[in-house]
């Protein structure tokens, strides 16, 4: 089968899938044992940033319709193989992994958006096509995960703008990296810097409930321009928590 029958073939199975519910999963980064970077403050770490903001998250995609399985849902240390294991497990349409910066100066700020580095989206690729028995599915295989990496960036875009637009915070960009937790995860997956936790000014506010809800609010409005912009021509409606689901005129 040629390349492009493939690809035809995996639009198909694409368009299929656009009748189920969207799906999310948030991953909590660091947990447990793993504190992730400290903030100013005594007992401020980064685990309980990531985890109370991936709580709110998944609270506002529901609200908005949408499906939602996290990694971790307590103070737990997961690997970075488990946390992808337990990605793919639940065949998520995108995937967010959200963590907190520090610079060991205390002066840089802001919020960045991390993508799989190309050249490494491009070796998964490879790696998940040796895993299939034929070479129709190891190429489906190849194709399904470099489809991913391309929606990974435009996911990526849409939540770094709304994550700026609504916390008014730094912007450093969308940006790519050979992070691990985005290696294996077979979907469009975005790695989040949601400030840095050691600035004197921001690092205090992460802390804060009402910084940690405009974030989340943010992250999943960049979501839910992601989901109507993937699934059209027949868009959901997912931008208000009590839109009604029809199809675009």
């Amino acid at each position: 089968m040629s390349k492009i029958a493939c690809a035809i073939t995996l639009g198909l199975l694409s368009t299929v899938a656009q009748a189920a519910p969207f799906r999310v999963v948030v991953d909590a980064g660091h947990g447990g044992s793993n504190t992730g970077a400290p903030g100013l403050n005594a007992g401020a770490f980064e685990k309980r940033v990531t985890l109370a903001v991936a709580r709110l998250l998944a609270e506002e995609l529901r609200r908005r319709g949408f499906e939602v399985v996290m990694t971790r849902e307590r103070d737990a240390f997961l690997t970075l193989r488990e946390r992808v294991r337990r990605a793919n497990a639940a065949l998520p349409d995108c995937f967010i992994s959200l963590h907190a910066n520090a610079s060991g100066d205390r002066a840089r700020r802001g919020v960045e958006t991390f993508v799989l580095a190309r050249d490494a989206a491009e070796v998964e690729a490879r790696r998940a096509a040796t895993r299939e028995r034929d070479d129709v599915q190891a190429m489906l295989a190849e194709l399904r995960l470099l489809d991913a990496h391309r929606a990974s960036a435009q996911l990526a875009r849409a939540v770094q703008a709304e994550l700026v637009a609504l916390s008014g915070a730094v912007d450093r960009g969308v940006r790519q990296a050979g992070y691990d937790v985005l290696a294996g995860v077979a979907a469009p997956a975005v790695l989040v810097e949601m400030g840095f936790l050691d600035h004197p000014i921001e690092g205090a506010a992460l802390e804060t409930a009402a910084t940690q809800h405009r974030i989340a609010s943010a992250l999943a409005a960049g979501i839910a321009e992601f989901a109507n912009d993937v699934r059209s021509p027949q868009k959901l409606v997912m931008s208000a928590p009590d839109a009604t689901r029809r199809p675009t005129p």
